[in-house]
């Protein structure tokens, strides 16, 4: 279902979630046992309907490819939390059904992901809520003050792009699917010099139709840490040049409903 609610929730269709998910297992379980795959730890920090931890269930259990290993995944891989008590038991039935049976030690919980303590893990992903900053309480706000990334107009989305960088181990990666406005918003520019100074990024555009009642133009954030700092100035983020068109390519084969890749300038 694609649809803009009044807590900023865009849910993501399949073809958007499908290729996310690849973009960012498929280098973690390459070359994996089945018991280094049931080692690895995935996060969406915002699960709305389950989309993406259903698809990580998915992809897991067929690298796995062990009896019962989407309970496994489920059981073992997978943590996730939303706001909406709702959309956290929608997902638990929805990944109960997937996998034939109950799960007792489901990983998720209700709450907000930006206050919640969190440990670290292999890969995060996720659709994380538009909610413009008219719009947030000033409670949150001043909460939302410690993050590196915080400006006094910056929407929602910013903060989760940068939870995600925090929650993502070394070795780790992080794809998320947000508004591509953080690409040149004045709002964003400590959200940018945060990437710059301390991860490899890979931006990656969406389909115009995926998400046809929403017009925020998202694009994919497919972002790991690199372990290391340097000095940046946070200046807006343009498309590759002609000569990075081999790339362009690349990323088109593999994933042909997604679209250009982006390079931060």
């Amino acid at each position: 279902m694609n649809a803009v609610t009044e807590l900023g929730v865009v849910y993501t269709p399949r073809e958007v979630t499908a290729p996310m998910v690849e973009l960012a297992l498929a280098p973690l379980v390459a070359g994996k046992s089945p018991e280094q795959i049931e080692a690895l730890r995935i996060c969406d920090f915002s699960i709305g309907e389950g989309a993406f931890l259903v698809e990580i269930v998915r992809y897991l259990a067929a690298a796995h490819g062990g009896p019962n290993a989407a309970h496994t995944i489920a059981e073992h891989c997978i943590y996730g939390a939303d706001t909406d008590a709702t959309a956290v038991a929608t997902t638990r039935a929805t990944l109960e059904a997937l996998v034939g049976a109950p799960l007792p030690t489901l990983h998720l919980r209700v709450g907000d992901s930006l206050a919640l303590e969190w440990p670290t893990f292999d890969a995060v992903l996720g659709n994380p809520p538009y909610i413009r900053q008219e719009k947030l309480s000033l409670t949150t706000k001043h909460a939302l003050r410690s993050f590196a990334s915080y400006d006094g107009v910056a929407d929602l989305y910013i903060y989760f792009i940068e939870l995600a960088h925090r929650l993502t181990r070394p070795g780790g990666r992080y794809c998320v699917v947000v508004p591509r406005k953080f690409l040149t918003a004045a709002y964003a520019r400590p959200l940018r010099t945060l990437l710059e100074r301390e991860a490899h990024v890979d931006l990656v555009d969406v389909a115009p139709d995926a998400f046809p009642a929403h017009d925020a133009f998202p694009i994919i954030l497919a972002g790991a840490p690199t372990g290391r700092s340097r000095t940046t100035r946070g200046e807006p983020w343009h498309r590759d040049s002609i000569a990075d068109a081999a790339v362009i390519e690349r990323w088109e084969r593999c994933f042909p409903a997604l679209g250009d890749t982006l390079t931060p300038a």
